[in-house]
């Protein structure tokens, strides 16, 4: 279904304040709006905090009546890139700017992701030592449990912790100066990927 036409359904839904409308709206936009967000707060659970903070807030009060079908995506987008900025000002932090790769991802994925977004996932997963890219296919994109990824590949469930750390570590690398693609591959799954 085009675009286009799938907003002037979803508004639709909003304005006759159909519960429906929401699951639409959230089921197009929100995971290209985390990743976006993301881009501005390099964190994923406060992006999709932000996130749905926003869509809360316009719902309740009843926005939708006001936005055109053809400007629902860039409505949208500014609201959270507005919400990520006051964000960042409350607790003093450097906005960084936002490259037009992250806007271009983000609005990419709310049509699907393109081909050269997945080909270049794929790369860079396959990259990684075959144990490694198991536990990760395995964990953060089939969201078996670490018990589950364990069990297949014969080994702890600490060796699975450990190789998922080192795998999402050498992805961010792989994957540097595409953080939209890494936030993206990396939203579902919530622990910390820190270092």
């Amino acid at each position: 279904m085009e675009a286009k036409h799938r907003d002037t359904e979803i508004l639709a839904l909003l304005r006759e304040r159909k519960e429906a409308g929401m699951t639409a709206l959230f089921e197009r936009y929100y995971k290209p709006l985390v990743v976006f967000a993301g881009s501005y707060v390099r964190d994923v659970q406060e992006a999709e905090d932000l996130v749905q903070e926003q869509m809360v807030k316009l719902w309740e009060k009843g926005v939708f009546a006001q936005v055109e079908a053809g400007a629902l995506s860039s409505f949208l987008f500014t609201v959270v890139k507005h919400a990520c900025i006051n964000w960042l000002e409350r607790r003093r932090l450097d906005c960084l700017p936002l490259s037009a790769e992250h806007f271009r991802i983000a609005q990419e994925e709310a049509e699907r992701l393109d081909e050269e977004a997945v080909a270049a996932i794929r790369q860079a997963l396959g990259m990684l030592p075959e144990k490694t890219r198991r536990v990760v296919n395995g964990v953060m994109l089939e969201e078996k449990m670490y018990k589950e990824v364990a069990e297949e590949l014969g080994v702890s469930l600490n060796t699975v912790k450990t190789l998922l750390r080192l795998g999402i570590r050498e992805l961010r690398e792989l994957l540097k100066g595409k953080e939209g693609l890494f936030m993206l591959l990396c939203m579902r799954f919530r622990e910390e990927w820190g270092e």
